[in-house]
């Protein structure tokens, strides 16, 4: 064992604040060099390291020294995750008007009907023609929705609850993102969501985006609702396959 991560098991074995402080100390240069390449982005120099460094603190209390792993192998993306999102979310400044939430919602409601009617994904003319509303205002409302989806699930897939929960990935499929990640969450979401039917893709978006019940889906469907159940599982275990291979890769 090196002598770095014998430091760790013994701060491992008997945790102290003067040990953990030694230790983020020692590795303070990897905050350095990690966060030079976001430099001249619109951020100062010093709240970037306050925030790799935050974040080096979170890695030394986490780093388990039994799993084999060198200490910087779980530190650098645990530092550049938190380096990422914060800059995720200070730009993020998009705020639907009122006007736009109001004609949203009608528009997902007429898409939802039509599509348990039609059994396909209904054209913007027929989403009009239903809700009376202009189909360039029916374009507008689905561009809007889309930004706003886009920000959810990225908060859905990286972020933990207010409540200490933890995100999408570590709480369904036992996939520990933070520091042991050798895929990008994107490119996981994105090639899953290519193999789902249309009708899956809709119970992902409304269980594990907005948050609705299995019932209360299945009541929209109309189907039982061991059916969205099964769908639920079967989505769950399409990441798990998805992200061993990228683990595997």
């Amino acid at each position: 064992m090196s002598e770095d991560l014998e430091k760790f098991r013994k701060y491992k074995e008997h945790p102290t604040i003067e040990s953990r402080n030694e230790l983020v100390e020692s590795h303070l240069y990897m905050v350095d060099i990690l966060i030079r390449k976001y430099l001249g982005k619109g951020v100062e120099y010093d709240d970037l390291y306050q925030v790799g460094a935050l974040a080096l603190v979170q890695a030394v209390e986490r780093f388990d020294p039994s799993k084999g792993f060198e200490f910087s192998s779980f530190a650098t993306p645990t530092i550049l995750g938190e380096i990422k999102k914060y800059f995720r979310d200070k730009q993020w400044s998009l705020k639907v008007p009122r006007r736009l939430k109001e004609i949203s919602s009608k528009v997902q409601q007429a898409r939802d009907e039509l599509y348990l009617e039609f059994h396909r994904k209904p054209t913007m003319e027929e989403i009009a023609e239903r809700t009376g509303i202009p189909e360039e205002q029916v374009i507008e409302a689905f561009e809007g929705s889309r930004a706003y989806g886009t920000y959810s699930l990225d908060k859905t897939f990286e972020d933990a609850g207010e409540d200490g929960d933890s995100s999408f990935l570590e709480k369904y499929t036992g996939f520990d993102e933070a520091g042991y990640d050798r895929v990008e969450i994107n490119e996981i979401i994105d090639k899953v969501m290519e193999t789902l039917s249309e009708k899956d893709r809709y119970i992902f978006r409304e269980r594990f985006i907005y948050n609705r019940s299995q019932s209360d889906i299945a009541k929209t469907l109309g189907v039982s609702q061991m059916t969205i159940s099964r769908a639920e599982r079967s989505i769950i275990q399409r990441f798990r396959d998805e992200m061993k291979r990228g683990m595997e890769a």
